[in-house]
């Protein structure tokens, strides 16, 4: 019987929220706003760009702006990747778990296709993964369980069957309501 291991890919296999914060930093002062990592880790970690920017660009934020800086965010990410740093010990369970062939393995991000396979490649994890699902692939994003259901179906797996390790209240809440065992990944 095939079973399943998800992982959240920002925060749970690779700390990129110094990756994402620059990255965004970087795009916002070239329309001449600021941001604190403070500021970013205490209102946007976990969430999904549409809701955390207008935080962040107040009263600058419309639906072009927005989707202006996001595009110019993740041009800028791989010039940010540096910042990154893998968890080691999650990436060690799931070359282990791979090598049985018993466990399909699939990152589910609220981030873009590109950033995703960008930091994967560089961290040397694109070949680990049987899919990588993002915010392109799901109609909602996470708390909504979209995105790990979907996995689960690809793969033919039942929740009973799936591990996933998330990090974010959001990407837990998701994990939860797909029914699956959550593991909860702190301060690696």
């Amino acid at each position: 019987m095939k079973k399943l291991v998800a992982v959240d890919l920002d925060g749970t296999l690779i700390d990129t929220t110094r990756v994402n914060f620059e990255s965004y930093r970087l795009a916002l002062e070239e329309i001449g706003l600021t941001a604190t990592y403070e500021h970013f880790i205490a209102e946007c970690f976990g969430k999904h760009y549409l809701d955390f920017l207008p935080i962040l660009m107040g009263e600058a934020a419309t639906p072009e702006s927005m989707e202006w800086i996001h595009e110019r965010k993740k041009e800028l990410y791989a010039s940010c990747i540096p910042y990154g740093r893998l968890n080691r010990g999650l990436f060690d369970i799931l070359c282990a778990l791979r090598k049985t062939g018993e466990w399909a393995t699939a990152v589910v991000t609220t981030g873009s296709e590109r950033n995703a396979n960008e930091v994967l490649n560089a961290f040397g994890c694109g070949e680990l993964f049987d899919v990588v699902i993002t915010s392109a692939d799901v109609s909602k994003n996470k708390p909504d369980p979209e995105g790990y259901l979907k996995a689960m179906d690809l793969f033919g797996v039942s929740p009973e069957n799936t591990m996933i390790f998330e990090d974010s209240s959001t990407g837990i809440a998701a994990a939860k309501a797909a029914g699956a065992q959550v593991f909860v990944i702190e301060n690696f």
